[in-house]
């Protein structure tokens, strides 16, 4: 009996174990769970512009496709107005020709993904206007854009030292982005810019400008004794040196390498000054012959212009004068460290003008203002536009 009892017991145990080891089994068997779908996702810019090279790559359920079987490759294929280009497994380079849309297939293993991508014009700003102007006239700024938004103009002073400075709204107006007037003479930088459509980024572009006093024919009798005449200004040599340039083809820039002389006499095609009468514009007049009483001190240089002609230009303070082929200055003595000999009363009387007047009885004027009268541009369509700017004076 107790051995029956003791196999009884045994037979008992071994049913307990078994019963808890299966239970133990099923608990480390993975529980089924409902299939996750599966995502194909194609990453990349949904923006781009013509001509540009954009890389997109594709993703599925997140993750990099890696394929190890052939069969299971990716398709890539583009709508007709796009390019496929370096085209891979998982990545491919896309490029259109022209603006609008593009859709961008992938298809990997029976799934099939797509891209909507909007196409931009190229991004681009420009100016195209006068870069030498004058103050208190409207100029146009050939302003043109493409594909981009919230064009704007801005002005900068560029100093002696290249550092550039904010201009003041007193100083200067817009009208929009198509027109601009500077009321001040000086050296700016007149910049535009725009946001692109595709991707925001800023674009610019500059352009130099030079804003000198007006050159007009003065219609008085220039006297070489003028008590009168005002001391020219740095912007005034400009307008001059701008004059020289379209005139008579010379470039100069007034430096100090001049020979100094002494001169009571000229004789000259061109002479250019300023008097009190007309403080703000800078005259000239041609064929101009006088003497008198005053001894100048004069710089003089010798240039050849683009005609191969030598043009000989003399100035100081409050005038220039600029003759062709002669020195149109007579000099009185000569300064010894230019290492010349004269007398006195001697020197080149020139050959008085040798230039006829310009065409007009005017200098290289300027444009008109827009419209032709005023300083200030037509007001638009519907009678609306800018007041006309305050005449300037000093």
């Amino acid at each position: 009996m107790e051995s029956k009892v003791i196999i009884m017991v045994g037979v008992a145990l071994v049913f307990v174990a078994g019963t808890f080891g299966v239970l133990w089994l099923l608990n480390l068997a993975p529980v089924q769970t409902e299939d996750k779908p599966t995502t194909l996702i194609i990453h990349g810019p949904d923006r781009i512009e013509v001509e540009e090279q954009t890389n997109y790559a594709l993703t599925l359920d997140g993750r990099v496709c890696i394929n190890n079987l052939e069969e299971q490759i990716v398709e890539w294929s583009i709508s007709r107005n796009g390019q496929l280009m370096n085209v891979g497994q998982t990545t491919v380079t896309i490029m259109s020709h022209s603006a609008g849309e593009v859709i961008l297939y992938a298809e990997f293993s029976g799934i099939t993904a797509q891209k909507v991508v909007q196409v931009y014009p190229r991004a681009e700003v420009s100016l195209d206007m006068e870069t030498w102007i004058h103050p208190g006239q409207w100029y146009i700024t050939g302003v043109d854009s493409v594909g981009v938004s919230d064009v704007s103009l801005s002005l900068y002073r560029e100093l002696e030292t290249g550092r550039r400075v904010g201009v003041s709204s007193s100083i200067w107006e817009s009208y929009g982005s198509s027109e601009i007037v500077i009321h001040e003479n000086g050296n700016y930088v007149l910049v535009v810019e725009g946001k692109a459509l595709s991707d925001g980024r800023v674009v610019r572009e500059e352009k130099d400008l030079t804003v000198t006093p007006y050159v007009q024919r003065g219609y008085h009798q220039f006297s070489w004794d003028a008590e009168n005449l005002v001391e020219l200004t740095p912007a005034d040599e400009m307008a001059i040196r701008f004059f020289l340039d379209q005139e008579l083809g010379v470039e100069t820039d007034f430096s100090s390498e001049g020979k100094l002389r002494n001169a009571n006499r000229i004789s000259s095609d061109y002479v250019f000054y300023k008097d009190s009468s007309r403080k703000d514009i800078l005259l000239f007049q041609t064929g101009i012959r006088s003497e008198g009483t005053t001894t100048r001190h004069v710089l003089q240089s010798s240039i050849k212009g683009r005609d191969a002609r030598y043009v000989y230009i003399s100035w100081d303070d409050f005038i220039v004068t600029a003759n062709i082929g002669s020195p149109g200055v007579s000099f009185v003595d000569v300064d010894p460290s230019s290492g010349d000999s004269g007398s006195s009363g001697g020197g080149s009387s020139g050959g008085g003008s040798s230039l006829p007047p310009p065409i007009g009885g005017e200098g290289p004027s300027p444009p008109p203002p827009i419209g032709g009268g005023g300083p200030s541009p037509p007001p638009p369509i519907g009678g609306e536009g800018p007041s006309p700017p305050p005449s300037i004076s000093n």
